[in-house]
C-alpha cells in the first residue's frame, strides 16, 4: 500500500448532478421543477479518489471512489440522463442563513453560494449564474456515451491535479 502524504486536499471543484427523478413521488411533488434531486461529486488529487455527496431524506451519504473504471463507470450511471454542472467552490463566503437541512441547501451550503434557491432549479441557476459550466444529456445529444465520467466532470479533475 503507498503511503500519502495529506496536507491541505480540499475540494475546490465540484461537479452538481441535478437529478430529474426523485426517490419516490412525494418528493418529485414537493421539488415542483424539472430536476428533482441533487447530488455533487469531486476528483480529490492528492487522494486519488472521487468523493461523491449525496444528502438523501434519511441520511446523508459521502462516498470515496477509487480512480478506476469502474468507478468511473458508477459516475457516469449517475450523471446519464441528467444535467451536470461544474464550478468552484467560492472563496471565504457564508451564507446569511440556511434554511433546513436538505439536498439543495446542502449543495449550496458546499458550494458557499448565497441565495435563496431552495429547489433544484433555482440551485441551478443560481449555480449558472455564478459561472458553472453546464452539460446535459438533454440538450446536448453527442455527450450520451462519453468516453470518460464526463467532460465537465473531467475539465473539473484536471484543473485539480
Amino acid at each position: 500500500m503507498e503511503t500519502v502524504e495529506l496536507h491541505d486536499c480540499e475540494v475546490q471543484r465540484w461537479t452538481v448532478v441535478f437529478h430529474r427523478t426523485a426517490a419516490n413521488w412525494i418528493f418529485s411533488l414537493i421539488a415542483m421543477g424539472r430536476f428533482k434531486h441533487v447530488s455533487a461529486f469531486a476528483w480529490v488529487p492528492d487522494l486519488r479518489v472521487w468523493i461523491v455527496y449525496d444528502v438523501g431524506f434519511r441520511r446523508s451519504r459521502i462516498v470515496l471512489l477509487p480512480d478506476t473504471e469502474e468507478s468511473k463507470a458508477r459516475l457516469r450511471a449517475v450523471i446519464t440522463g441528467n444535467c451536470i454542472v461544474t464550478l468552484n467552490a467560492m472563496p471565504g463566503g457564508f451564507p446569511l442563513w440556511r434554511f433546513g437541512f436538505f439536498c439543495t441547501s446542502a449543495i449550496k451550503h458546499l458550494l458557499g453560494l448565497r441565495g435563496g434557491a431552495l429547489r433544484p432549479d433555482a440551485l441551478f441557476r443560481l449555480c449558472v449564474r455564478e459561472g458553472g459550466e453546464v452539460s446535459d444529456d438533454a440538450i446536448s445529444p453527442g455527450t450520451a456515451g462519453r468516453s470518460d465520467v464526463a467532460t465537465a466532470a473531467e475539465e473539473g479533475r484536471a484543473g485539480s491535479d
